[in-house]
This record gives C-alpha cells, structure tokens and sequence, in this order.
C-alpha cells in the first residue's frame, strides 16, 4: 500500500506557522511632501496614520479602514495604506480583496519586500500554496537574510509537497535562526522525505542537543531508520519515544505502526487502540487498526472503523479495498466484489485488488470478468514495483514534528498586532 499524506502533514505545519506568524510589521507611513497637493500638509497624512494605526491595533477596523482610505485619497500611491488595508480584509478572512490590495501596491513597486511577504501570506491563508511562491521569492530576494520570508517560502513549497525545492530555503532559516525547533523540524521532515540521510544525521544531532528530551528526536530517527530499511533499531526509538510520552496518541500510533509492519499484530493492536482512546479523531490509527484486524482474522472488527473512515470519506480507496478484505472474510462475496469495484474507480492501477475482485469473480461464477481482471492483475504486476510505506506516509498530519505533546511548537512572532 502507497499512501500520500505527506499534504496533511504539510497542511498542518503552515496552520502552526500561521497562527504564530502575524502580517509584516506596520510601522507607520511614510510620504513625500512633494507628492503631496499643496492643500494637504504632511502632518495632516501623520496624523492619519497615527490614529488608523491606534484603531486597527484597539480593534475597531472598520474605522481604520476609513482612515486608510482617507490617506488614499490625499496619496493614491500609498503603497502603506494599501498594506494595510490588505491587512485588515485577510484578518477578516476577506482573502480576494485583501489581495487586490497587495496587488495594487505591487504594481506601484513590484519588488517591495513588506508587500510581497503579505501577498504570500494572504495565499498560504487561503491555501493557495502555488500562488503564494512567486511573491515569497520576490520577498527572499529583496531581503535575502530574512527569516521570516524564508520561512513562509519554505512552508508554501511544503504546501505544495516540494520538499526538495524547500529544502534549500529551510537550510537558509535554519542559519539564520539555528536555535528555531520548527524550522529544524520540518528541515529534518524534509531530508527524510527527499532521503537525503546523510544531510539528515547532523541535524538529528543539533535537534537532539537543543531538545535532548524530546521524543520527537526519536520519532525523527526512527522515521529515518525505517526508510532505509531497519527495522529493528526503528522500533528501539520508538519504544524509547513511548516510554518518554506515555500518552501521546502519535508517539503510540508510531511504535504501533512499526508492530504492524514487522507483523508484530498483538502487539500493534494494543498500541493502535491506546491511541485511538486517546485521540478518537485520528483517522490514519482507525484505517492500520482495521487491518491489523483482518489479518488478525477478525473482520467484523474491522468493518465498523472502515465504515467510519468511508463515512467521511466515501472515495477512500484504502479503506474501500480492506473492506472488501473484511466482506471476502465473511464470505459476502457480492459486497465485497462492489468494494473491490469501488476502490478501482479510484485508483485503478491496484494490481492487488484486480487480483482479489477476480478471485471473487470466481467465486460468483462470472467467468469473463474473472478472467478480465485477472490479465488485468498480472500485467499491473508486471508494470508496477509498488514502493515501500513508510512511517512518514503513514502518519500524515499526526506525524508533523512541529507539534509536540499535542500542542504546537512556538515558532518566532512578529511584534505586528494586527493578526
């Protein structure tokens, strides 16, 4: 099985960064007299700015709003007011204005490093990962030891899975910042997705002498260990992660993961089920605990954890294929044929379920799509050399370092009080 959850476990990160991380600071505005009609002295336009910046910091945006404008209307060409009052429509959650608002002070200078940084923002808000790119670069380019643009850089591209493109911008932060725990985890996160393990060694230990009691460290090596194969010392770090966070759900799933993957099934049903008790929500420790069922050969156990899983997610092809596991078990041959059905709609390049759907095929004496799927089975098998699962890929937004214990890791603020 091939799982891609590495779009959860990115998701999560940029949420940790973004509620720590507010909009570049607004530090007043700046004019020149010259530009300005002669009916309107410079310090009327201070004195605008001053008591818009009061009434966004007190709260009251709407009149902050009116202030912004009213400078607008002295100076058009306020690439300040036009910030701000981006600022304002993403912290009401209205993304496609606040972002006409950056655009308009782009076009007025499109290399201006606090716009561009609030561009990208406004993007990464509003999930749009592909478009927050191009102004974060903008942004590291005009202020190339930045920290914050780095970050945010970095963290669109996670957005988007492209570690390895992130990687380089997370090694700059990193220098940058070298005691900054989130961005030394998800720089770590990142070396293991790209398997660059060498670059990842060092970094375990710089992690490790920063935070020597994190069980994260742990978790970290023993992902590392599990890509490339051993077993055995992947398992020993995650029973020592265990003994450190007895009741974390994600430190449990982990070491009951690795149970299962080595075929340990009693014992990664016991940690599995720990840690559904402990987070009922976590839906990755639902799907391995139903399997960890059925080949536990206990399918009517595992149906009711798949029919949650299909409840929310009904094109699951995962949980579709184990469920037609769980029904062939049973011997409910015709249900299980239209789970197999159902999983193949999704992800047709399953050699294993067009082998299991003949098999039923068989059994339900339809001879020619016995027979279809079958061919089907073999020809995929031949095509495809399914890769290895990994722990990283297991665990999704449950395996995103930049929460630990449950809570997330506090990654460096702006002094800005507007978000």
């Amino acid at each position: 099985m091939r799982l891609s959850t590495a779009s959860a476990f990115a998701k999560t990160f940029l949420a940790v960064l973004l509620t720590v991380l507010a909009l570049f600071p607004f530090s007043g505005l700046a004019f020149s007299a010259t530009a300005l009609p002669m009916s309107a002295p410079q310090q009327s336009i201070e004195q605008l700015a001053a008591r818009a910046e009061k009434l966004e910091n007190d709260g009251k945006l709407e009149d902050a709003e009116s202030a912004y404008r009213e400078i607008l209307k002295i100076d058009p060409r306020s690439i300040a007011a036009l910030n701000r009052l981006g600022a304002i429509e993403v912290r009401r959650g209205q993304f496609s204005t606040g972002i006409r608002y950056y655009k308009q002070a782009l076009d007025l200078n499109p290399s201006e490093f606090a716009t561009n940084l609030n561009l990208g923002i406004a993007f990464i808000k509003r999930q749009d990962y592909a478009n927050a790119v191009p102004p974060l670069e903008r942004a590291a380019r005009a202020a190339p030891e930045n920290f914050q643009a780095r970050e945010l850089l970095a963290g669109a591209l996670v957005g988007q899975d492209d570690f390895s493109r992130a990687v380089p911008h997370l090694e700059k932060a990193s220098e940058l910042n070298p005691n900054d725990l989130g961005t030394l985890y998800i720089l770590e996160r990142s070396y293991l997705e790209t398997k660059q393990f060498q670059k990842a060694l060092p970094t375990f230990e710089h992690l490790q002498s920063l935070d020597p009691n994190s069980a994260w460290v742990r978790i970290l090596r023993g992902q590392a260990e599990d890509a490339l194969g051993n077993y055995p010392t992947a398992i020993e770090e995650f029973e020592v992660a265990r003994r450190q966070l007895p009741r974390d759900a994600t430190v449990g799933f982990s070491l009951g993961f690795m149970y299962w993957k080595t075929r340990r099934l009693a014992e990664a049903q016991s940690e599995i089920e720990e840690a559904l008790k402990l987070d009922p929500e976590f839906e990755e420790a639902k799907y391995y605990l139903a399997d960890t069922y059925i080949l536990e050969d206990k399918p009517t156990a595992a149906l009711p954890l798949l029919a949650a899983l299909l409840h929310r997610q009904p094109r699951d092809a995962r949980a579709l294929a184990d469920q037609g596991k769980a029904l062939e078990k049973l011997n409910r041959d015709t249900e299980a044929a239209r789970a197999y059905e159902g999983c193949l709609r999704v992800d047709p390049e399953r050699a294993d379920v067009h082998y299991r759907l003949a098999r039923v095929y068989k059994k339900l004496k339809r001879s020619d799509d016995y027979v279809r799927e079958l061919a089907t089975a073999q020809r995929l098998q031949k095509k495809n050399r399914e890769e290895q699962e990994t722990l990283m890929q297991a665990s999704g937004a449950h395996g995103d370092p930049t929460r630990q214990g449950g809570q997330p890791l506090r990654l460096p603020a702006s002094n800005d009080k507007s978000q």
